[in-house]
């Protein structure tokens, strides 16, 4: 296969960061994307997390580890979408997902998948999660597109699925690897191998989502260990991608994505252990890592402030291909491009002992705006509309409101404009009304899940 080089200014970008050779204009495209994931759960970004993630930390030896990448959203449908159409959700139209009230992505959107299938690529994807099911629209544009017939399957059986048709195929490929372990119910992971007398207190419990608890445990580290060996089991799956690109003689000339969608809350807010409740740092912040045929630039850490939806953009430009349009995402962080602020939000409002939020589904979404020293989010509660003030520099974490302080005009406006759009959206949240059996059954089945709300499900 005859292979062209990159455009002319990539290239020089790419060889004054590195000086190696540049890819060729159709590489393999790996994407290996891992389901609620905090990125200081990754021990390439936090030598102290509790999980130990060997093959995605080589990932960020042999590749590109962006420090300061945020999803826009914190709950999975949304988030891929912006992920595989370079939009911020309002702009691809899917800011909650389909069992929520959600809709699914417009025909009219292009995708990823979409455009490398133009260029030549044969695209495959292999998701582990209900989530992403075809009829949110993502499967647009991949000649393979394989989802669990339940609502989720363990990643080891998605990884080989994934393997089988990479094996298969010939010419460059583009291929979409799902993971999603780390997704609770956390009680379907072994009990940490400390054994101790947990404790179990009341009202601690009440804050740690129902879909979660175990046994009336209330030790917020029983959980945190539990959501280890769920990263840990994901990236073995990450590895034994890894091993069929190079049993297929693939890795050296892929380039390979690693990221979430989003991540989770431990204890650091009023609902312990779920997501979709915030648009704070431990939701948002996501671990990405990109590594560009040859390991070049290997070890690399770039500081810039980076979106979920600047993914697709980079791809695009990577290979020499055009952009998808109504892009928002930035296709040049890899010469060091970032963005000065990015905005981001929850899903909805849950109905949770735990939670402070008001009203309960999407009109109980909250905002946020932030940029490298600061932060100003739109909190919907049952005294009204609050903003919060952060210092990102003194307080990274966005624990401590700034007391006193009125939140900065610039940043403010944005999260006002966000809710506004939403307004216009005209979201509407679903009402149970006459559920035929299998539709009673599967609503269930997402309690248990944690995606419908009033779930309590313990061992």
């Amino acid at each position: 296969m005859t292979r062209s080089p990159l455009p002319l200014i990539l290239a020089l970008s790419l060889q004054a960061c590195g000086g190696q050779e540049i890819p060729p204009a159709r590489p393999d495209i790996i994407l290996l994307t891992v389901d609620t994931l905090r990125a200081d759960n990754v021990s390439a970004y936090n030598p102290d997390s509790r999980a130990r993630t060997p093959h995605i930390d080589s990932l960020a030896a042999e590749g590109i580890r962006f420090e300061r990448a945020y999803s826009p959203i914190s709950v999975t449908g949304p988030a891929f979408c912006s992920m595989h159409t370079g939009r911020r959700p309002g702009r691809h139209g899917v800011v909650l997902n389909i069992f929520r009230g959600g809709t699914p992505l417009p025909s009219d959107v292009s995708t990823l998948a979409q455009a490398l299938k133009a260029q030549g690529y044969s695209t495959g994807a292999f998701v582990s999660g209900f989530t992403l099911r075809p009829e949110l629209g993502l499967d647009r544009g991949f000649d393979t597109y394989e989802w669990p017939e339940e609502l989720q399957r363990p990643g080891e059986e998605t990884a080989a699925s994934a393997v089988r048709w990479l094996q298969a195929q010939e010419g460059p490929v583009f291929l979409w690897f799902h993971s999603f372990d780390p997704h609770g119910p956390l009680r379907k992971w072994p009990n940490p191998k400390t054994r101790r007398n947990w404790e179990r207190n009341a009202d601690k419990l009440e804050r740690i989502a129902g879909y979660q608890r175990v046994a009336g445990i209330s030790d917020p580290t029983f959980y945190a260990e539990r959501y280890a060996k769920a990263v840990e089991y994901a990236d073995k799956q990450v590895g034994q991608l890894l091993d069929a690109l190079r049993q297929t003689q693939r890795m050296d000339s892929a380039v390979i994505v690693f990221n979430a969608d989003h991540g989770e809350s431990f204890d650091e807010r009023d609902l312990w252990f779920d997501h979709g409740t915030t648009a704070f740092e431990e939701q948002l912040h996501i671990p990405l890592i990109i590594r560009l045929p040859g390991a070049q630039r290997a070890g690399e850490v770039q500081p810039a402030l980076i979106s979920l939806q600047d993914v697709a953009p980079t791809l695009l430009q990577l290979i020499g291909a055009p952009a998808l349009a109504g892009a928002d995402g930035r296709a040049d962080i890899l010469a060091g491009g970032g963005h000065s602020v990015l905005t981001g939000e929850s899903s909805h409002c849950k109905e949770e002992q735990g939670e402070a939020c008001a009203p309960t589904g999407h009109a109980g979404k909250m905002f946020v705006a932030r940029d490298l020293t600061r932060a100003v989010v739109r909190r919907s509660t049952v005294a009204g509309v609050v903003y919060e003030y952060y210092d990102r520099i003194g307080d990274p974490g966005e624990r401590s409101p700034l007391a006193g302080s009125p939140p900065p005009a610039d940043l403010k406006a944005l999260v006002d404009a966000m809710a506004d759009e939403r307004a216009r959206m005209a979201l509407s949240d679903p009402g149970v009304g006459d559920l035929s059996p299998e539709e009673a059954a599967e609503l269930e089945a997402l309690k248990a899940l944690g995606y419908a709300d009033g779930a309590s499900e313990e061992d």
